[in-house]
């Protein structure tokens, strides 16, 4: 017998990337009315001349600078305003300061407290500026973090870092609405910030979850224990076993949970852009290429992302040694795309061209391509060839009702309604 190994799916944004500086999507919603970033400005107490403006970006901006004669006050406050968010309209400059000052106090700091700020400067003429509230805060909680072990805001040797980061996080949010900045610190350890441009819904409700959908992660997540310490307890049981294979509904029966606290947590995943829904997997599905394949064929990292999660992870023989399968080629990947069609199921279509053999497990290739859509999956809509009557069921099988829509209203697996209905042997069945 041989037994696969299943790891985390992550892959690049792809279709789901944010959009430019003018508007942005964000899951299945889109946003236009993102206020545009005209600075970032970091500032200090200095203890002998008080508060100044240690850095600003982007340089020779005179606007951003001149913000700091009218917040002065707020930037650098007194110690019972650390730790709270603050934000000015200064009309004679037509945009808005957000703030988030903060005081560490260490005996290594002269007079005992290091005070900063780093503020963004967001145009006046959007209504919606506070998109960037949460930014300033993790910024802060960034920066709080790498001075408590770092030094990394009051030792020179970082300041061109510090300034690289500034920069970075300008032209990201500006431009794309998200940043990821690695910071190099001693000992080659390397720190990566994450930041994103969050839209307000403004009572815009996520998409329903169906139990029988696959969550993929979108972009790489590293599940670090640090990371894990600050999830919520159902996310941190949750998000582990997010692998691209299960489904919802199978990840509440590896963790013992009710299925809808697993589709609440993937709702919010989903909805927050984190990550994919595809199909489950099934034998009896058909899939067809869709013409985003040959996009596919010219996107170098798609093929690497591919050709590493398609590959059978690890295969186990009955002894329990480990089997040598071969690395899939790309030929043979892009061949095997092509040559799904409909009026095959897939079932039928591992008989014939056996995948196996090349080193490709044939579920990793279809959910792969359904979160890449150049694979479509054809769904089955059954018809009753028998008089319905009054039965609920026979009713709705008329050609217009998917078979994974009445599994879903039935609270019944796909699998087990497939069979159900084709032993009655009282159905048609139709794929579009």
């Amino acid at each position: 017998m041989v037994q696969r190994q299943k790891t985390l799916a992550t892959f690049g944004a792809g279709p789901f990337a944010t959009g430019d500086s003018v508007g942005g999507r964000f899951g299945h919603y889109t946003f236009d009315d993102a206020p545009q970033l005209l600075g970032i400005l970091l500032a200090e107490f200095d203890n002998r001349v008080g508060a100044i403006v240690k850095h600003s970006i982007p340089k020779g901006n005179d606007k951003v600078e001149a913000t700091f004669a009218f917040t002065k006050g707020l930037i650098i406050p007194k110690p019972s305003m650390f730790r709270q968010s603050f934000s000015m309209r200064i009309n004679a400059l037509q945009c808005k300061v957000l703030m988030f000052p903060i005081g560490i106090d260490h005996k290594s700091y002269e007079r005992g407290r290091f005070t900063f700020d780093m503020s963004f400067i967001v145009d006046m003429a959007s209504s919606a500026e506070t998109m960037y509230e949460p930014i300033v805060q993790k910024c802060a909680e960034y920066l709080i973090e790498l001075e408590m072990e770092y030094n990394f805001l009051t030792n020179p040797k970082y300041q061109e870092q510090v300034l690289d980061m500034m920069d970075k996080m300008f032209v990201g949010l500006s431009t794309k609405g998200e940043s990821v900045i690695e910071v190099n610190l001693e000992d080659d350890k390397i720190v990566t910030l994450y930041f994103k441009l969050c839209p307000l819904y403004r009572g815009c409700e996520p998409p329903g979850i169906e139990y029988h959908m696959v969550p993929m992660f979108i972009r790489e997540v590293d599940l670090t224990e640090r990371l894990i310490e600050k999830m919520d307890v159902l996310s941190q049981k949750i998000i582990p076993q997010i692998d691209g294979i299960n489904t919802v509904r199978e990840i509440a029966i590896i963790l013992e949970l009710d299925p809808s606290l697993v589709a609440r947590c993937v709702r919010n995943l989903h909805f927050y852009e984190c990550v994919s829904l595809v199909p489950m997997f099934l034998y009896y599905n058909t899939y067809v290429a869709t013409e985003r394949v040959h996009d596919f064929y010219e996107n170098k990292n798609e093929i690497g992302e591919c050709l590493d999660f398609v590959k059978i992870q690890v295969a186990i023989g009955e002894d329990g040694s480990e089997i040598p399968m071969p690395t899939p080629e790309f030929s043979d990947v892009f061949r095997l795309y092509l040559s799904m069609k409909c009026g095959m199921t897939i079932g039928e279509w591992v008989e014939l061209e056996k995948p196996r053999a090349m080193g490709i497990d044939e579920h990793r290739l279809v959910q792969f391509g359904m979160h890449h859509q150049f694979l479509r999956k054809l769904s089955v809509y059954p018809i009753c060839t028998d008089d319905p009557g009054n039965n609920s069921l026979l009713k709705a099988c008329n050609g217009k009702t998917s078979l994974d829509e009445l599994s879903l209203r039935h609270n019944v697996d796909p699998r087990q309604m497939w069979e159900l209905l084709k032993e009655s042997e009282k159905f048609e069945f139709v794929m579009k």
